[in-house]
């Protein structure tokens, strides 16, 4: 029976049908909440990050017409018109680098450098807040200007907006955002504002330990000074630059991250903050504990409160009742099912238990029909072979009167005798070995008579067999066969008609079975019969001409079963041979019950 079709699964899948609208309401409701909490936390942040962006670019615009200012400054022009050995040149630089000083210290003290560049002296000269990197500095913008400050005058797109630049000092990488300004006549101003500067608006926000505020340039690498691993991977940071102008979740190594990105219009940068759901959840720990864990556990004891209520109260009921139905398939018909259940459920135990009764009465009173039938049929068969031998031995004694061979008469009459006498104990239900051999030898003594020179026979039974019991008749009919077919179809005229009885141990199991063997110089079995005798097809058909072993094959089915066995087969060099394998326990187990009950005569039989 397929899963889907018992009854318990239907029960139990009908309960999850009704408590599953409930629990996936409780868990929408809950997301709900908890997303309605991260879209506000997200536009707060998005607000403050766009604050912060729009801060940023009027700083950076400032810084912008810092340096178109310049251009008004009379030392500029000293300084593009003179040459560096000149004393005024001198003076007039001074003056910048004074002023410079002091501007950096003002309204513009988020800038880190301002410089200008003489490009007709190939000269740098600039103030910075951080001299500890004032060589480094010098050699990088000394370098970066001749490359990018073309030989007419004249900026090209480098210089057009804010752009990002990396300086290395002391082996680190520090990021700067620069803006040049052509003075004209060779002489170029420029500001660098260190990246992580333009994070200063954003370190009050409470992103977690695990979030920050980061400055991306276009390509995606970090312009700040950070350590996160997150920003170390950089699937990671390109799917911040895809959340430019928005916020969105980004996964990461099985979390949640809340990214918000925003683009400066003044330079080519991108703001992010970074912040894992779980820190901006951190404050709502009722719809996560109720989400995560009070609505699972909730469903599991339910269902499994549910469960053992079903198992206690239908489910265990019903599979007594289905094992109990099968032991009753099985022939076990003493199985009884308790009845102290619930009312439908102690029905039907007690029908069933009403069944099962009735059905045992019904099968003892079968069985014992059938044995009636078995030993009224057993004797009619043992019956049957009486008759067999009649006509002809009165026939031969007829014959020997007639020729008045009184001796010989006498010797037949005896062995007639013998015969008939063995009959008349047919009805017993096991006789020795010996005694079946005995009746044998009278019946071929009286064949002999008729056939003096024509028939001879062998008989060699191990001493250990002799007191083994088998059915009367069990081997009697095969030799008869044999005298009237084999010795009837035997070679041709004047050869002698042999026939041998012989026994010895099984070799698969000595002790336990012994092998009858009866065989004879004839022609053997026709193969059609051989071929229906070895098939057994022989034993479903009841013909004259094979009676005798047709009721033999049947009174040992109906005796033994199938403990042991008769094999049918001919000789390599001519004759049927048929072997009886003869079981010894169960013949000794039917002798002794024999033994044990009286005969009509009211002896016991011997």
């Amino acid at each position: 029976m397929r899963v889907w079709q018992s009854v318990r699964f239907k029960v139990v899948f009908g309960f999850m049908l009704i408590i599953a609208p409930m629990v996936l309401f409780l868990i929408y409701n809950n997301l709900y909440a908890m997303n309605v909490v991260r879209q506000q936390i997200s536009s707060h942040y998005n607000k403050l990050l766009t604050l912060n962006v729009i801060e940023n670019d009027k700083v950076l615009d400032e810084y912008t017409s810092y340096l178109i200012r310049l251009d008004h400054n009379p030392d500029v022009p000293i300084i593009q018109a003179l040459r560096s050995n000149d004393s005024d040149y001198t003076l007039a630089k001074i003056r910048l680098m004074n002023q410079f000083m002091l501007d950096s210290s003002g309204i513009y003290n988020r800038k880190d450098t301002l410089y200008i560049f003489d490009r007709k002296e190939d000269d740098l000269y600039f103030v910075t807040q951080d001299n500890s990197t004032y060589s480094d500095k010098r050699d990088f913008l000394l370098q970066w200007s001749r490359e990018h400050l073309q030989s007419n005058g004249k900026l090209d797109e480098d210089g057009a907006r804010w752009i990002s630049l990396t300086v290395k000092s002391g082996g680190t990488d520090i990021h700067y955002l620069m803006r040049t300004h052509d003075l004209g006549l060779s002489a170029f101003a420029g500001v660098i504002v260190r990246s992580s500067s333009l994070l200063r608006g954003l370190e009050g926000f409470d992103v977690g330990g695990e979030g920050g505020a980061f400055v991306l340039d276009p390509t995606g690498q970090v312009l700040n000074d950070t350590s996160s691993p997150l920003m170390q991977d950089e699937a990671f940071r390109q799917a911040i630059m895809k959340q430019s102008g928005s916020y969105g979740i980004v996964k990461q190594d099985g979390r949640s991250y809340l990214v918000l990105a925003r683009e400066a219009e003044k330079a080519d940068v991108v703001y992010a903050i970074v912040m894992r759901e779980d820190d901006i959840l951190q404050n709502l720990p009722f719809f996560q504990k109720v989400l995560y864990y009070w609505i699972p556990l909730l469903v599991a004891i339910m269902l499994s409160l549910y469960l053992v209520f079903l198992q206690r109260i239908m489910f265990k009921p019903l599979v007594d009742l289905i094992r109990g139905m099968r032991k009753l398939g099985q022939g076990r018909f003493d199985i009884r099912l308790p009845t102290d259940q619930s009312s439908e459920f102690a029905f039907m135990s007690g029908t069933f238990n009403q069944m099962a009764e009735q059905i045992e009465r019904l099968k003892i009173d079968v069985y014992e029909e059938q044995l009636r039938v078995q030993r009224a049929e057993y004797k009619h068969l043992q019956v049957q072979i009486n008759p067999h031998f009649y006509m002809n031995s009165l026939n031969i004694i007829y014959n020997l009167a007639a020729l008045k061979d009184f001796k010989s008469v006498q010797k037949l009459s005896l062995h007639l005798a013998d015969y008939f006498r063995f009959l008349m104990q047919s009805h017993r239900a096991t006789v020795r070995l010996e005694d079946e051999i005995k009746h044998i030898e009278h019946y071929l003594e009286i064949q002999k008579v008729r056939y003096v020179t024509k028939l001879e026979y062998e008989i060699r039974v191990l001493p250990q067999h002799a007191g083994w019991g088998l059915s009367p008749l069990m081997v009697q009919p095969f030799v008869e066969n044999a005298v009237i077919h084999g010795f009837n179809k035997r070679l041709p005229n004047g050869s002698v008609f042999r026939i041998a009885i012989a026994t010895e141990d099984d070799p698969e199991a000595p002790g336990r079975y012994l092998l009858l063997t009866v065989s004879d110089s004839g022609p053997g079995f026709e193969p059609a019969l051989l071929a229906n005798l070895q098939s057994g097809t022989h034993a479903e058909g009841t013909g004259e001409q094979h009676l005798g072993i047709w009721n033999v094959l049947r009174r040992f089915k109906m005796l033994y079963g199938d403990n042991g066995g008769i094999s049918f087969g001919n000789a390599g060099g001519g004759g049927a041979v048929v072997t009886i394998r003869l079981p010894y326990e169960r013949l000794r187990a039917i002798e002794s019950e024999e033994l044990a009950r009286p005969d009509e005569s009211g002896d016991r039989s011997a």
